[in-house]
């Protein structure tokens, strides 16, 4: 708790909030002197410490994971391509703009130190003429004739670098190429329209992350909705009807443009925007609602677990690309957010009296971050033994190691003044 600096023992309300350093050898009220004997159990070093929830606790909460963004590996030039029905005066210009774009979009993503930035406005500046290009070829069907073949090839974002074939794997390792991340490729010009609205999607999730991590929780959870719209585009609209034509497989596709996928990327991101929110709530002054913290965080998990079962029912080859410590992560936010959900609404109880409903709460929030035995049992995941979720690690030490001492000084309070009979 925050502890107010002059707060001197005038009745028997909430003895827990008393400061040691407070208490004087005379009292607000001589008359009330007595008031003292019953605070005196009260232990000097408890009373020193703040009771408020934890850094490390908000930390946790916005452990969010990173999707790196699609890349070009084509070589691909509208304008050796449509050479001869692109000569009229007003086309012209447009296909050297869209090379022009399209090269900036490839440097951008292919940069040492890619900006999400620059990435993003480069493929908002693309994506109208890769259009306006496809809808001209679709009502103007003479204008599709093409001087030389184009081959569009993209990276997926969300599959990582050991989602090549085990062939390839072997011959780069003989070679001792650094591994790179599967290409795809496709002679659809709707292909490489929704990469690139798929490429923004993924930009936005990395501004966010980028903003969550500088404590711009607000403007991070903004860039997540965005995120989750545009992914909503791509489910609802753009890849059904591309889908339509009968000739798309869905193998042969980066895993962020099958329907599945953008299914369930879209309440992903609005998962995250959700745990922005609740760090948002968090970082403001004075005692937070923990009725809504409560709610919010009980939300987080269930929508977590909707994610896993809309993957596993509508995208499991598209699951089984992606990193394993991705879905690690996932399953740390089930049981950490359960558990963050029982603390707040332990505090919510504490606050309004009902002290041995506080305590069970509170010991039930410290049960949930038991470890599991194996991988495929229940409990949390032990972070620090994996590689890029190790650093989870000293935090969930110090959230658990908050939870045990603010359960023993409630016990101790429960014990000597309140009496209030703990739940089973």
């Amino acid at each position: 708790f925050c502890l107010p600096r002059n707060m001197h023992v005038c009745s028997l309300v909430e003895p827990h909030r008393l400061a040691s350093k407070n208490i004087r050898s005379r009292s607000c009220y001589p008359q009330k002197r007595a008031l003292f004997a019953m605070t005196s159990f009260i232990n000097t070093e408890l009373q020193e410490t703040d009771w408020g929830h934890p850094d490390s606790a908000i930390r946790l909460a916005t452990a969010v994971h990173r999707f790196p963004t699609p890349l070009i590996r084509d070589k691909a030039n509208f304008q050796r391509s449509f050479k001869t029905v692109g000569t009229h005066a007003f086309t012209k210009p447009k296909i050297l703009r869209a090379d022009a774009t399209r090269n900036d979009l490839k440097e951008a993503l292919e940069a040492k130190r890619p900006l999400p930035e620059q990435v993003i406005h480069a493929a908002e500046e693309y994506l109208p003429l890769i259009q306006q290009i496809l809808v001209t070829c679709k009502f103007q069907p003479e204008s599709a004739r093409l001087d030389k073949m184009l081959v569009f090839e993209w990276c997926s974002g969300v599959e990582p670098e050991t989602a090549l074939s085990s062939e390839d794997k072997k011959k780069k390792s003989k070679k001792g190429i650094k591994k790179e991340r599967k290409v795809y490729k496709s002679e659809a010009l709707m292909y490489d329209m929704v990469m690139t609205i798929a490429t923004i999607a993924l930009g936005r999730g990395w501004a966010a992350c980028d903003a969550s991590a500088s404590g711009d929780f607000k403007v991070a959870s903004q860039n997540f909705c965005k995120a989750a719209g545009i992914m909503e585009y791509l489910e609802t609209d753009a890849l059904p009807q591309w889908n339509a034509r009968g000739t798309v497989s869905q193998e042969s596709l980066p895993s962020e443009i099958v329907v599945g996928t953008c299914k369930g990327l879209k309440l992903l991101f609005l998962i995250q925007a959700q745990q922005m929110a609740v760090a948002t709530i968090l970082i403001k002054p004075g005692t937070p609602n923990y009725g809504l913290l409560a709610k919010l965080c009980l939300s987080i998990t269930e929508k977590v677990e909707e994610f896993v079962n809309i993957m596993r029912k509508e995208a499991f080859p598209q699951m089984n690309k992606m990193d394993t410590e991705f879905f690690t992560l996932l399953t740390f936010h089930i049981y950490y957010q359960r558990s963050l959900a029982l603390y707040f609404q332990a505090r919510q109880k504490w606050d309004e009296g009902q002290y041995g409903m506080g305590i069970a709460l509170l010991s039930e929030a410290a049960q949930e971050l038991k470890f599991r035995d194996s991988s495929t049992s229940a409990g949390l995941p032990d972070v620090s033994k994996t590689q890029t979720l190790h650093m989870l690690d000293k935090d969930l030490k110090d959230f658990q190691t908050h939870l045990k001492k603010l359960l023993k000084y409630w016990e101790d309070d429960n014990s000597s003044v309140y009496f209030d009979r703990v739940p089973p």
